[in-house]
């Protein structure tokens, strides 16, 4: 086995148990605690249960959440704050939420617990994006990973398939980056290959039912949190530098656009991964081009997008194409202008 080089980020995970008597659990024993909430109102039930907690002081919760965290939400969510000093942020909700609440502890000391209802991952990541003038910075700090993630099933279930879809793709796009990225390892790649078959069960699942029902929304689930730890343990490469200049600096979804370019990315870096990496991919999707496979996948679960639809104008494209070369990044494939402007024209 060839040496190697493996950080791993210390946090504690409750997969598939019932938030509430979990979170009391582990509460119980402690200081009482002021609790400050970041969750789209739709969450609130949940935090009035919260509140009644014995070892809960205060909570205080903040319902405005958005796409790629802009600035002037981070300074109104930490005025909002200042009053009452919580010593343990909770975040509730998709990578909006748990984006906003990574902004904040990077301002504020505070312990830092995520509750994900979405397939984002973002929970099990030390990386954070803010937006400052629609350009959306994207970082790495340890500071922003959450201490506990609390991984509710029963949370996710009533995710219409208009989210799951494409929050779980966004999901694939963290461990297909991650089996091909230059600081894999053996811990990595078999969680990768785990994570992705969890995945494209769940995914072939859903596309045959229809529905979302207990078991494939546990396979999803627990893809996207193998799929955050990786993510937030390898670095990435084109696929999420590209999601991000266009979710952050043209607008688009965030979930949508990480699902659209997946195939159109994969296909950009294909000629250029090593035999091994090339054998994997096609083992885990059964097919020659996983690419293709991927796409043709998409396209029976009615979620093949494309840039155009998503609000990209096509004179933007080259403008895209220069922020992906003013980055610094290892990628597999060498970052050709001509050639990127090709992926996204076909994108489009």
């Amino acid at each position: 086995m060839e040496a190697f080089t493996y950080k791993s980020i210390g946090a504690k995970v409750i997969f598939g148990k019932p938030l509430i008597p979990s979170l009391k659990e582990e509460l119980k024993g402690g200081k009482s605690r002021n609790i400050g909430v970041i969750a789209s109102k739709r969450n609130a039930p949940i935090l009035e249960e919260i509140s009644n907690f014995q070892e809960v002081d205060t909570l205080v919760h903040f319902d405005q959440v958005a796409q790629h965290v802009p600035d002037a939400l981070v300074k109104e969510a930490l005025d909002f704050f200042e009053k009452d000093k919580p010593d343990l942020i909770l975040a509730v909700g998709g990578g909006s939420a748990i984006g906003l609440a990574k902004a904040l502890v990077l301002e504020r000391k505070m312990e830092f617990w995520a509750v994900p209802t979405t397939y984002s991952g973002s929970e099990m990541t030390n990386i954070y994006g803010i937006s400052y003038q629609g350009k959306k910075v994207v970082k790495r700090d340890d500071r922003v990973h959450p201490h506990r993630i609390f991984y509710d099933p029963e949370l996710s279930m009533g995710l219409p398939l208009g989210l799951a879809v494409p929050s779980a793709f966004n999901a694939l796009a963290h461990l297909l980056e991650a089996l091909y990225s230059v600081e894999k390892n053996p811990l990595i790649e078999s969680m990768t290959e785990m994570g992705i078959k969890e995945l494209l069960e769940g995914l072939k699942a859903l596309s045959t039912r229809g529905k979302l029902d207990e078991a494939t929304n546990r396979k999803l689930l627990f893809g996207a949190y193998v799929g955050g730890k990786v993510l937030s343990e390898v670095s990435m490469g084109l696929h999420h530098k590209t999601a991000h200049v266009l979710g952050g600096n043209f607008g688009l979804d965030h979930a949508k656009t990480h699902t659209l370019i997946l195939p159109y990315v994969l296909k950009y870096q294909w000629p250029y991964l090593d035999s091994s990496i090339r054998s994997a991919f096609q083992l885990l999707f059964q097919d020659e081009q996983p690419y293709a496979s991927i796409l043709n996948l998409q396209q029976q679960m009615g979620v093949d997008f494309k840039l155009r639809d998503l609000g990209m104008k096509e004179d933007s494209l080259e403008e895209a194409v220069s922020y992906l070369m003013d980055m610094h990044y290892s990628n597999p494939a060498p970052l050709d202008t001509e050639k990127l402007l090709e992926m996204l024209k076909e994108a489009y």
